[in-house]
């Protein structure tokens, strides 16, 4: 993130009233300890809401953590003060967003490991970037998205399409993906859906249905919090719904 990003909300600090075990003198309680109090008052006090992953930050007393695998917040590690919004890092002149930072390595990492033969995949004859992009059928920023998917193929943008049904297993797209991951033709079958809301049909087989799911819990590890999720094949995030011509900007400024 460039320097003049620096002009940002960082968040909304809300005291919490949880019995967090925190000392009258308000020392913070670091580490192993300091994850297990705030964990412990997060979920007193939201009690739909379960925290799957404690992690320290550069901010002395203040934990990073993951709500419902997914969410993202941020705690004194007395339990006590809760920040909702972005913690943006000032370093070397320029600003950092350490969660997306972090995120970046993961996807990175992640989309190495994909068998492309398991995505939905929109080749660019004169390939110059590729794309990977989380996708729902209902939604209608993704069909927009889709609606250019040509004119990124004549820019040299090659689309991997992901599933990442909105809601998960009970969401409504969950099973018209299935039947279109498992389709003779999963393009035509995609497109059809997004463009003309004509669903496949194909008969559901277990390697291919099951790969709606497996692309969406590997949505939430990398951070997918609404689609379309659109990311380099180094990982970094290049928007939700972008035109072509953002679309070729962002990619050159993101040197993919």
């Amino acid at each position: 993130m460039k320097k003049w990003f620096v002009i940002a909300l960082v968040g909304l600090v809300t005291a919490c009233g949880a019995d967090s075990g925190a000392t009258d003198n308000g020392s913070a309680k670091t580490g192993e300890a300091g994850a297990d109090v705030a964990k412990a008052a997060f979920e007193k006090v939201f009690t739909r809401g379960k925290v799957t992953e404690v992690r320290e930050t550069q901010m002395p007393g203040v934990l990073e953590l993951t709500i419902n695998g997914s969410d993202t917040l941020y705690m004194s590690d007395d339990g006590r003060f809760l920040f909702n919004g972005t913690m943006l890092e000032l370093r070397d002149g320029e600003v950092i967003d350490p969660v997306e930072e972090r995120l970046a390595k993961v996807r990175g990492a992640g989309i190495k490991k994909l068998d492309e033969s398991e995505l939905i995949t929109y080749e660019a004859e004169d390939e110059k970037y590729e794309v990977y992009v989380f996708t729902d059928i209902t939604c209608g920023y993704c069909r927009k998205l889709h609606r250019h998917i040509e004119e990124f193929q004549q820019e040299g943008v090659t689309v991997h399409y992901l599933a990442f049904p909105r809601g998960g297993e009970s969401s409504p797209a969950t099973e018209p993906m299935r039947h279109i991951w498992c389709a003779d033709d999963p393009k035509q079958a995609l497109t059809d859906a997004k463009l003309s809301e004509t669903l496949s049909e194909a008969e559901l087989k277990d390697d291919c249905a099951g790969l709606v799911m497996e692309q969406y819990e590997l949505g939430l590890e990398f951070g997918v919090r609404g689609t379309p999720a659109i990311y380099t094949a180094e990982g970094k995030q290049l928007g939700g719904y972008i035109t072509p011509e953002d679309m070729l900007s962002r990619l050159g400024a993101s040197g993919s």
